[in-house]
């Protein structure tokens, strides 16, 4: 898979190397060259670039890349700005770092849906997370096995548990169905506010803005996003 962290501070410079350490692609992006310098040797590729300017950041492969993640902090406005431009470019998936609650509000309100702040999702849980699409949260048990929060596939929308059958076909454990909020509600992006059912009727049909907490085998966990 192929990432591109731009900011490679103490934050993004972990997220970079973890990435790279697990085989991924990653290009680490910066504005000062020490930074770069550091990092040469432990990400696969390090730029030089003002990621404010939309010129710059359009010439990145974006639309190569399985997601790009902004780990700007102390600079809020570069932070912001980047992350605009990166929505307005249409990139699929996009990650933002907030080193508070407000700076997460703004970008919320910007339409950056997933935001995580370090001191609450550490740079090896962001990477492990990246490593399965349409997950929300995995915490790893160990290499093999891990309790993941995922998107509900498409194509199961409207489906009942017992017809997807995500033990019989997929050997997971269901743990929760998490059910979101009324549409308009503004807190609903935080997806705190979401209805936790861990008895949930097996008969009734899945909700295409369900999310599913499976445990089980991570490669099981991506065969069911897959499928």
């Amino acid at each position: 898979m192929k990432y591109i962290v731009i900011g490679l501070g103490y934050f993004g410079s972990k997220l970079a190397s973890n990435l790279t350490n697990m085989g991924h692609e990653v290009i680490g992006i910066d504005n000062h060259s020490e930074r770069l310098e550091e990092l040469k040797d432990s990400v696969t590729t390090v730029m030089k670039m003002d990621t404010t300017n939309f010129n710059a950041v359009k010439s990145l492969p974006l639309h190569d890349t399985d997601a790009v993640i902004v780990a700007i902090g102390e600079d809020v406005g570069s932070s912001i700005l980047t992350l605009s431009i990166l929505k307005n470019l249409k990139v699929k998936r996009i990650i933002g770092r907030a080193i508070n609650m407000v700076h997460q509000n703004i970008l919320n309100q910007i339409g950056i849906e997933e935001v995580v702040l370090p001191l609450e999702e550490s740079a090896k849980h962001v990477s492990s997370m990246l490593q399965i699409e349409n997950t929300l949260r995995l915490t790893e048990i160990n290499d093999d096995y891990a309790i993941a929060e995922v998107h509900l596939p498409v194509k199961y929308a409207g489906h009942s548990l017992e017809a997807v059958n995500v033990q019989g076909r997929f050997d997971l454990k269901l743990v929760a169905v998490k059910i979101p909020p009324q549409e308009g509600v503004l807190t609903s992006i935080f997806r705190r506010n979401y209805k936790v059912d861990l008895t949930y009727d097996v008969n009734l049909p899945l909700g295409d803005k369900d999310i599913l907490v499976l445990a089980g085998k991570i490669n099981d966990i991506k065969r069911f996003i897959e499928s």
